[in-house]
């Protein structure tokens, strides 16, 4: 792979021209509203999102749309985190359905500043009222700080899968219960391209199509500049790579991508095929929440050009 990126090349295009949700006065937001998850069922957007309180404590905040682009938000947390596994916080939520369920995959946080400690949890829902709490065993865990998972929406030979990061790379693993889980194997790892160079992590969960699975991961300079990149991996075999774009088809560059608690970032955690698009939520900036689309078939055109050789 190379990384010349022509003009013509499909990128996402931003949704308006400010974030779709910024964060209110409540202290338990007041410090970023970001890292959103979206679903879309019965013809209602639903989104779980990481509200930054001004404790330093991270939790779940609940909105719901009409369109998917304006949102009205419930002004109570949804989801708190518990007070000994998640002493800091909860993260980056992501969200599928499945079997009637939905299942939202996030970090967990626990420790103090500077010795912090991260591990994957999984809530379940129905109603996005009530959640159960799933804690998943996967080894090692807490002592290589797992996160950025994403569930695949489709069980695959018996067995749940799921990608994560442990530094630097996306791992990939299976279990038949949600709470054991075996593995984890590489997917991807960083390359010599600039934009993605440190270290590389799932985005949305991934997306079925007629490639294989769609992935929008995100991947991280060495000077800490976040943008989103697409790989698609085997139907059948999902740690199996079979394209990948060499270059980032979202990156920071409206004002309040390149500003705020975090600068250079747009983080995506959720995509929705929508007509003949792909729609992605992602957090700017680590502050607020902004919304980006891009042609289905540009995109898988694309992809389809930049194989793995092997």
């Amino acid at each position: 792979m190379t990384e010349t990126h022509k003009s013509t090349e499909p990128t996402f295009r931003r949704i308006g021209d400010k974030p779709l949700i910024v964060p209110s006065n409540a202290d338990w937001e007041a410090g970023g509203t970001f890292a959103p998850a979206v679903t879309r069922s019965n013809d209602k957007f639903r989104m779980l999102y990481r509200a930054y309180g001004t404790d330093s404590i991270s939790r779940l905040g609940y909105a719901e749309s009409a369109d998917g682009i304006n949102w009205i938000k419930s002004g109570q947390p949804r989801v708190e985190p518990k007070k000994r596994a998640e002493s800091a916080g909860i993260e980056d939520p992501r969200i599928i359905s499945l079997n009637g369920r939905f299942y939202v995959s996030y970090t967990a946080v626990r420790g103090k500043i500077g010795r912090l400690h991260t591990r994957v949890g999984i809530l379940e829902t129905t109603d996005f009222s009530r959640f159960n709490h799933i804690i998943t065993k996967i080894q090692g865990q807490w002592t290589r700080n797992d996160k950025d998972a994403v569930l695949f929406p489709k069980i695959i030979d018996g067995r749940y899968r799921m990608l994560h990061r442990i530094p630097p790379n996306i791992e990939i693993s299976t279990s038949k219960d949600l709470i054991n889980w075996r593995g984890p194997r590489t997917v991807l790892r960083p390359t010599q391209q600039k934009w993605e160079e440190l270290k590389v992590g799932s985005g949305a969960p991934p997306i079925l199509c007629e490639l294989g699975w769609l992935l929008f991961y995100h991947g991280v300079s060495n000077s800490d500049i976040y943008s989103m990149g697409a790989a698609i991996l085997d139907i059948n075999e999902p740690g199996r790579v079979l394209y990948r774009l060499p270059y980032p088809i979202l990156t920071p560059e409206r004002y309040y991508e390149k500003e705020g608690v975090v600068p250079n970032v747009v983080f995506g955690t959720s995509a929705l095929e929508i007509d003949d698009s792909y729609w992605m939520y992602y957090g700017a900036a680590d502050r607020v929440i902004g919304a980006a689309t891009i042609n289905k078939q540009a995109l898988l055109a694309a992809l389809l050009r930049q194989p793995i050789e092997r």
